[in-house]
């Protein structure tokens, strides 16, 4: 009977010093929980605040790199559409082959011996226009450079509005199969009757070069020809190379 009230007065003593340990504890524990609890309700908001400026910047980011994308695909589809342009016009390019020969061209001649009429048949007076056209180099060299010949035949002494005798126009394809290559001479050699028979014996004719890269050449040269229907000198005619090689290229092959 006297041990039983003895060990539940030990209980009690034990649970009056636990009570008063937890009550000691608790007035050191809570002052920090409630500042710990205040600064994240006071730091919460600016941390929002700032991932949202974050969120902001990036979209920027991407609408700039938005727009610099529609940029590049405008100029990508300008690009095509000239690319597409070129394509079409393919036949008015400047050949590989030929990009050096139009560095090269400096001036336009008409070679005055291989230049004049001719008499074909027989009969007194010339029959046809000869001329030999040479695009040149800085050298003086003659160059196999096709493009667009104009040539134009007048006659300086008729009146004003009658003094054209001919005009003729050559594409550069239509060059190239009157290029003439041999020891004696080179150039576009070209034999044309005339389309309005001359009456005087001293024509002007004018010669126009356009090549295929957009330069213009002009060259002019007095000629003198023998009227169709009037007598000449016999040895009237000019030098002409045989017509076996009018199509030989400049370095004979």
């Amino acid at each position: 009977m006297d041990g039983i009230p003895t060990r539940r007065t030990n209980r009690h003593i034990g649970n009056t010093r636990w009570t008063a340990r937890w009550q000691t504890g608790r007035q050191y524990l809570v002052p920090p929980l409630l500042l710990a609890i205040t600064l994240l309700g006071c730091t919460t908001p600016a941390r929002v605040e700032q991932l949202e400026a974050q969120l902001r910047d990036q979209q920027d980011q991407l609408a700039d790199q938005a727009s610099s994308l529609e940029s590049l695909e405008s100029e990508r589809n300008a690009l095509r559409h000239q690319r597409d342009l070129l394509l079409a016009q393919s036949d008015s390019l400047v050949r590989p082959e030929a990009a050096e020969l139009l560095v090269r061209i400096d001036h336009l001649t008409i070679n005055s011996w291989l230049t004049g009429g001719r008499n074909t048949d027989g009969q007194p007076g010339d029959d046809e226009l000869v001329v030999m056209i040479q695009p040149r180099d800085r050298d003086n060299e003659p160059v196999k450079l096709p493009g667009t010949l104009r040539l134009q035949l007048t006659d300086p002494a008729a009146p004003k509005g009658s003094r054209q005798i001919g005009a003729w126009t050559f594409t550069p394809e239509q060059c190239r199969t009157y290029w003439l290559g041999s020891m004696l001479s080179r150039g576009f050699l070209f034999k044309l009757p005339w389309q309005s028979p001359p009456t005087r014996k001293r024509l002007l004719l004018h010669s126009r070069f356009d090549t295929t890269d957009g330069r213009r050449f002009d060259a002019d040269l007095l000629i003198h020809i023998q009227p169709p229907g009037r007598p000449g000198p016999s040895d009237h005619k000019p030098l002409v190379p045989p017509a076996h090689t009018s199509n030989a290229s400049p370095d004979g092959r």
